[in-house]
């Protein structure tokens, strides 16, 4: 064997451990988006509750709790197993409409207007892939949202439009699927109840969503 030809050998075995190894090496950072539906638990209750203590009377309300929702994140693969993803979430506002008469015989009517957004930080907890169910997931975490509620009350004396944030803690847990597309690229869905949201325990909610991923 001449020492040009091992030289060329040499240099293609190289070069064939290092394509392999590129092609093993696993991608252990990704990006995405969901795009979803939300709904919200039921507020009626509270919100009559509320008018009556303020005002006396009697009171009546109905909701449309359902909402559109986006979620934008980020995940680091620890191993095939535990994934760490940090997202940001927004939706669309549900309303609420409430209408009553108070002791003293002053009729109302108003709305209430609230969306959430905000920032959660979780765990993507996948089988192991010997078990057949590694594109199964459990999701969980925790939430930092902020609830935006504005809203219009009026009377036959005067009228008055509320608003106010409400931000703090709460979590979140659910079941998903991710469906590999290519190698680099993930179809996920996903359906998740958050609790507390902005802090509030009285506020709570059930999101389904479906989105992409890319890999790094």
């Amino acid at each position: 064997m001449n020492k040009n030809f091992k030289q060329v050998l040499g240099f293609s075995i190289l070069a064939l451990c290092g394509h392999a190894f590129s092609q093993e090496a696993p991608k252990s950072i990704y990006f995405g988006g969901n795009i979803g539906y939300s709904k919200l638990s039921d507020q009626t209750g509270s919100v009559n509750s509320q008018l009556q203590g303020a005002v006396g009377g009697t009171a009546q309300s109905s909701q449309n709790n359902s909402m559109g929702a986006y979620r934008l994140f980020g995940g680091f693969i620890l191993n095939e197993n535990i994934s760490i993803e940090l997202g940001y979430m927004q939706t669309s506002q549900e309303s609420l409409t409430f209408s009553g008469t108070s002791i003293g015989s002053v009729n109302y009517t108003g709305n209430l207007n609230a969306s959430f957004s905000g920032a959660d930080l979780g765990l993507v907890l996948h089988p192991s892939q010997g078990t057949g169910f590694k594109n199964l997931f459990l999701d969980l975490g925790f939430t930092n949202y902020t609830v935006k509620e504005s809203g219009n009350i009026s009377t036959n004396i005067a009228s008055y439009s509320p608003s106010q944030n409400e931000s703090g803690t709460g979590h979140y847990y659910g079941l998903g699927y991710d469906l590999t597309l290519h190698n680099d690229y993930v179809i996920r869905g996903t359906i998740n109840h958050y609790d507390n949201i902005g802090g509030n325990s009285g506020i709570s909610g059930n999101v389904g969503s479906i989105g992409i991923i890319k890999k790094y």
